[in-house]
């Protein structure tokens, strides 16, 4: 009698083992598989804010044409957001996109510059500003994404190095490309009314604000910056500190540089690991839903396998224990 009771105690503990482990088990796989699909749901966005989603819009003149009536993709893009009032670009970063402008500082914090909802939002002027960069200091605000995407990449100037060999770009605005000259970077609190104050009239008070940021800047270059220029003031939030911003001075001129730069490498996973290569181009052929699933098999095969390799040592653990027992 003994004995039965220690034998149905043996099945009932076997069974709630292998009920555990199993429940166990499947939950690692469903919280590995929910894992998975987050940093891919996280890719799918920072791919939607790549500025290779707004390469088509980008105002280019046709050659022997005259520019102002030629630039159709950007027309385009107004046509579809009334918003959208200008381009950015800052060469040698992803900073290459369209400019918004709404009638207030909330709107495109989280809709993009093709008018729908994203979290990574779009790179907009302050509503206070003019639309036409007359003023004297003009600020545009936009997401520090840590892929890189809208101004993820104005970090990278508090390094000096990268300062001092990044120093142009350029920004279109009513139908005219014009240059910006990069001649400082600074990092602020959010809440500092005296330099998020667009607008500055009166030689007086631009001179000392223009004093008071250069005060303030970690990295400056020697550009001739005078009351009667325009500059643009780059705003992206500084993840280190509370309330903390990184903000890029650049002076808006006639001449526009040539951008020497390479062209970043916007490309999602796994376009982007062989880059521009005969391989990479042939990867691009497929499309990313299929790479994703590829993936997403892949992965749920090794799952499978972990499971049916633990599995099979709790088996052999339970035998060694049974021939144990026995022995005993």
């Amino acid at each position: 009698m003994t004995q039965d009771r220690k034998s149905t105690g043996k099945i009932i503990v076997k069974v709630l083992d292998s009920i555990i482990s199993n429940i166990l088990l499947i939950l690692a796989a469903l919280l590995f598989l929910l894992g998975f699909y987050a940093l891919w749901d996280s890719q799918q966005v920072y791919a939607a804010a790549s500025p290779s989603e707004y390469e088509s819009y980008k105002p280019q003149a046709q050659q022997g044409k005259d520019p102002l009536e030629t630039f159709t993709g950007f027309k385009q893009l107004q046509k579809r957001n009334p918003d959208v009032m200008g381009w950015i670009n800052i060469y040698g970063t992803n900073v290459d996109y369209p400019v918004v402008q709404g009638h207030d500082n909330e709107k495109y914090i989280n809709t993009d510059a093709l008018g729908e909802y994203s979290a990574t939002g779009a790179l907009f002027l302050d509503s206070r500003n003019s639309k036409n960069f007359d003023d004297f200091n003009s600020i545009i605000y936009g997401h520090h994404v840590d892929s890189g995407v809208m101004f993820g990449h104005l970090s990278r100037f508090m390094d000096k190095k990268f300062f001092d060999s990044h120093k142009y770009g350029s920004i279109y605005y009513n139908g005219k490309q014009r240059g910006l000259e990069i001649f400082g970077v600074m990092e602020v609190d959010a809440y500092d009314g005296d330099i998020y104050n667009p607008g500055i009239r009166g030689d007086a008070q631009r001179m000392q604000y223009l004093s008071n940021i250069l005060a303030h800047t970690a990295h400056k270059r020697d550009i001739s910056v005078g009351p009667h220029d325009s500059i643009v003031l780059l705003s992206t939030c500084y993840l280190n500190a509370t309330n903390g911003r990184h903000i890029v001075l650049a002076k808006i001129t006639d001449k526009v540089h040539p951008n020497t730069f390479k062209k970043v490498n916007n490309d999602p996973f796994p376009y982007n690991v062989f880059g521009d290569s005969t391989f990479g181009r042939l990867l691009r052929n497929i499309p990313l839903w299929v790479w994703y699933f590829i993936i997403f098999i892949l992965i749920l095969i090794i799952v499978l396998l972990l499971i049916v390799l633990y599995r099979a040592t709790q088996r052999k653990r339970a035998r060694d224990k049974e021939l144990a027992d026995d022995k005993a």
